[in-house]
């Protein structure tokens, strides 16, 4: 296999399929490196490989994949799946393991299709057995067809919740009640993103339409719910929260968690990439043009990566980034560039209409939460919310020092899990923003690989060698 491509593709989910399709189109030589064992990515994992039936039950939505993926097969890219990119750098060069080699190739341009990940948000006994992401569950029933046994609680906010409490029910799963942080009551703020929502009303109609389906249930469903725990002996039994001043609770064997999802930006941070906060969403996100590309010339992010906006705004983005990367190795000039992306650019504003009402109807608060001194934040390193607290009030004040001192973030997930929450936790202790309390750093390998792996790459004369690769890495 070649060790030099016109454009490397990390991730195969709509983003990745859709760019790595239109490039090979155009005759460039281009690599997907894909950590799942299949195309599609989590919105459409194992969709080329369901059985009718399942295909039936996850509805029209994940069907959709099937026109990506086969594009993507017939396209001519090549495909490298279980594939685990753990080193990426601005020149272009990347390093990956697979079936336990690893390898270091170079390409022109290299696009960034990463996607979102589920919001982490430790509550307390949420390590207890039986509490998994909403999300999790999700990804079981299209790759193996499982599906949660005994009593399910779902928690949380976002659409996907909703989304994920509909297929249980339709399975005939016994769904115990439905606990939504979402406020009872909208505040007004809301009103002002409600007529450019009306433009999109075919997406506003799916979401009626899938709460009318879950009331007519009978299901619990609380809003405005605060003080959610987890409660067993060993494993999950009991579920509570307070609703307003009603203290409620449920007996559990299941308790699936989910708040809403975030870009996945481990990989931009270790390139160190320009990043924003974004406010309203409450997420860092990589700072891209129209284009997907970065403060480096080489490196593209697409996809939700770049802000989450769901799976066909994903699509639309991987193919602008295509676009521009076919524009710059010369395949296609600006005027035909800018002709194919105009219908592109009209799909991606359309389905953005609605986009600006859910997010702020289902947008994350951490007020919401109390975030109990005993809870476990950092699950890999077994640090508490306290001692977090205890930290900051011996006069700590940015993340990585709180992580060099408590080891929060510093296990194999590098801080995915406990990193969003830890940044909330030092502003609000600071009475600070989340940008002042700065952010985690990242440093290679991305995913952990065993050290005789990294010694028996190659070394080469360009670029950094195996010895070096983690040397002078800043703070």
């Amino acid at each position: 296999m070649s060790d030099h491509y016109d454009a490397i593709v990390i991730g195969a989910g709509p983003a990745g399929l859709t760019a790595s399709s239109r490039l090979a189109e155009m005759g460039l030589k281009v690599l997907t490196l894909d950590e799942q064992i299949r195309p599609g990515g989590q919105i459409y994992r194992n969709v080329d490989n369901a059985s009718p039936a399942n295909l039936e039950k996850m509805g029209e939505e994940y069907r959709k994949g099937l026109t990506l993926t086969e594009r993507f097969r017939k396209s001519g890219a090549i495909y490298l799946n279980n594939s685990s990119v753990w080193n990426v750098e601005p020149q272009g060069r990347v390093c990956y393991s697979r079936d336990g080699v690893s390898e270091r190739i170079t390409a022109n341009y290299i696009i960034i299709a990463t996607g979102a990940m589920e919001r982490p948000v430790p509550i307390p006994g949420w390590t207890l057995p039986g509490v998994m992401g909403a999300g999790a569950v999700n990804g079981l029933a299209k790759e193996a067809e499982l599906s949660p046994a005994g009593k399910v609680v779902l928690a949380g906010s976002g659409p996907l919740l909703l989304l994920e409490a509909s297929l249980l029910l339709e399975k005939g799963i016994e769904v115990e009640a439905i606990l939504e942080t979402t406020p009872q009551i909208p505040t007004p703020a809301i009103l002002s993103d409600v007529p450019k929502a009306l433009l999109g009303t075919g997406f506003l109609f799916k979401g009626l339409k899938m709460l009318r389906d879950i009331k007519k249930t009978g299901v619990p469903h609380y809003k405005g719910i605060k003080k959610l725990r987890a409660i067993g002996n060993g494993t999950l039994e009991t579920v509570e929260a307070e609703c307003g001043s009603e203290k409620i609770s449920f007996k559990a064997d299941m308790l699936l968690l989910h708040f809403g999802v975030i870009p996945e930006t481990h990989i931009y941070r270790m390139l160190k990439c320009h990043m924003q906060w974004h406010e309203k969403y409450r997420y860092w996100q990589p700072v891209t043009d129209s284009w997907g590309r970065t403060n480096y010339e080489k490196i593209f992010a697409s996809g939700d990566g770049t802000g989450v906006g769901g799976a066909l705004a994903a699509e639309i983005k991987g193919e602008l980034s295509a676009l521009e990367v076919a524009h710059c190795l010369g395949i296609i000039p600006t005027y035909e560039r800018d002709s194919l992306a105009a219908s592109h650019r009209e799909s991606l504003l359309k389905d953005s209409y609605p986009r600006p009402l859910i997010d702020a109807f289902f947008a994350f608060n951490p007020a919401n939460f109390t975030f109990d001194d005993d809870t476990v934040l950092c699950r890999c390193e077994n640090v508490t919310v306290g001692d977090i607290r205890t930290i900051i009030s011996q006069g700590v004040t940015e993340l990585n020092e709180v992580k060099a001192i408590t080891r929060c973030g510093m296990g194999p997930c590098q801080g995915r899990m406990c990193g969003p929450v830890l940044g909330e936790i030092v502003a609000a202790e600071l009475d600070a923003r989340v940008p002042e309390a700065g952010l985690l750093t990242i440093r290679p390998p991305l995913k952990p690989i065993p050290l005789g792996e990294l010694a028996a790459m190659d070394i080469v004369a360009d670029g950094v060698d195996p010895a070096n690769l983690f040397k002078n890495q800043s703070k």
